[in-house]
């Protein structure tokens, strides 16, 4: 009865702009597929977790678009059909730039990456695209629907051997808990990879100079047209974004990961140069989270299956940016360095190993901002910056071990040679 009385759980503040009310109403209610994540703290309040980061994501986007639209209101029908046709026009303009510079536009957009995520050499192979329409997208491969596995498959995977289990109905349960929290697991670590690459339509300001070789208008209709996507998916209703996410229409860019190759490759297409730097992002940070995943083949299949869908990475792309955001405010400053930044690979991929019971309670911890949560975090960074300093030493200790093996190296001709004489 209180939640009913609520009259706007959904914070706008003074601002005019409205998500659609369906998008609204699953979100106050708890119906999206991050609403029962063990990883939202509790708030103090009436405003739950997911209100509060909704509330903030929707007016990050609104402020985009006005940034680079220079619109100040982007509300009602009217600014709607007016955002409608200036999205046409810089998807002209754009692929009319774009057209001919494909190459150096790939080449660019890998090179940022690397250099952004501080990627060593040889750390993955890249297979990039950049498409010149839809058409030339294949979404056969993209799952439109979650693939909820029988009862039967569950407790057969999931469950312990019959030898193991005290009660058949003790292992049911168990089988069915496990299933869920590796789900839950997996529907977090999405939206925290959604949430990382999506910075990704915004990294082309780090190319201002290469861009503007091209063409001086590219930065601002890349800015008007990653805003205005951002925003359709606020205000289109949900209804029409989950039955488009179904037939695959709408989908501006893809990746995959090829990992019978040595290394890996990230094959990464997109219809404009920021979707694909966002799509190499999320191939990164999906071979990274594969960490989080059961060690059991058949366990992972199933989580996959059931989590990596396209109606589902619609809510990661609108709650996962801030979420990842909360993430980043408990890193130590120095991870921010050039030099450090490999650092945060390390972390995410550590994160994800946890169990999914340590998973969550430190995810709850670092989402509430907690001073333990700020800890917990430097101890993991410490011991990774440690354990790479172990390994290095450990490397040069082999080096010279392996050159004094093949070169048949002798102390005595050794301190001789630097006129100290023989060794006693």
């Amino acid at each position: 009865m209180k939640k009913n009385l609520k009259e706007a759980p959904i914070s706008y503040g003074d601002s005019p702009e409205r998500m659609a009310p369906d998008i609204q109403s699953k979100i106050e209610k708890g119906e999206t597929p991050l609403s029962d994540s063990p990883a939202f703290p509790e708030q103090e309040g009436e405003d739950r977790f997911e209100e509060l980061i909704a509330s903030k994501r929707f007016k990050d986007v609104v402020n985009k678009v006005k940034q680079y639209t220079g619109l100040t209101n982007v509300s009602g029908q009217n600014a709607f059909m007016q955002l409608q046709m200036m999205l046409m026009q810089a998807v002209q303009k754009v692929k009319s730039i774009e057209n001919g510079n494909e190459e150096y536009l790939e080449n660019l957009a890998v090179d940022l990456v690397k250099k952004e995520m501080s990627i060593p050499e040889d750390s993955f192979l890249f297979d990039v695209e950049l498409i010149g329409s839809p058409s030339q997208m294949d979404t056969s491969k993209m799952r439109k629907q979650s693939e909820e596995p029988s009862s039967e498959d569950i407790e057969q995977i999931f469950g312990v051997s019959e030898d193991e289990a005290e009660e058949d109905l003790d292992n049911f349960m168990e089988a069915f808990d496990k299933f869920d929290m590796e789900k839950a697991k997996r529907r977090f670590i999405n939206s925290l990879i959604q949430g990382a690459s999506k910075k990704g339509h915004y990294m082309f300001n780090l190319v201002e100079e290469e861009l503007n070789r091209l063409n001086p208008e590219l930065l601002n209709l890349y800015g008007v047209l990653m805003s205005i996507n951002d925003l359709i998916y606020w205000i289109m209703p949900d209804e029409a974004a989950q039955m488009m996410a179904d037939s695959g229409q709408g989908v501006a860019g893809s990746e995959e990961i090829d990992d019978s190759t040595d290394p890996p490759t990230i094959k990464a297409k997109g219809m404009f140069f920021p979707v694909l730097i966002h799509e190499l992002l999320k191939g990164v940070y999906e071979i990274m989270g594969t960490h989080g995943l059961p060690d059991d083949p058949k366990q992972a299949e199933m989580v996959m299956a059931s989590q990596d869908t396209l109606p589902y990475e619609i809510w990661d792309l609108r709650l996962g940016p801030v979420i990842w955001e909360k993430f980043l405010e408990v890193y130590p400053d120095e991870l921010f360095e050039d030099d450090m930044r490999e650092i945060q690979n390390y972390l995410f991929s550590r994160f994800s190993a946890l169990s999914t019971e340590q998973f969550f309670e430190l995810a709850k911890e670092i989402l509430s901002g907690s001073e333990d949560g700020k800890k917990a975090v430097r101890a993991m960074v410490d011991e990774i910056i440690q354990e790479i300093k172990d390994e290095e030493y450990e490397e040069s200790m082999g080096q010279f071990r392996d050159d004094d093996e093949d070169e048949g190296f002798d102390l005595d001709d050794f301190l001789d040679g630097l006129g100290i004489g023989p060794a006693e």
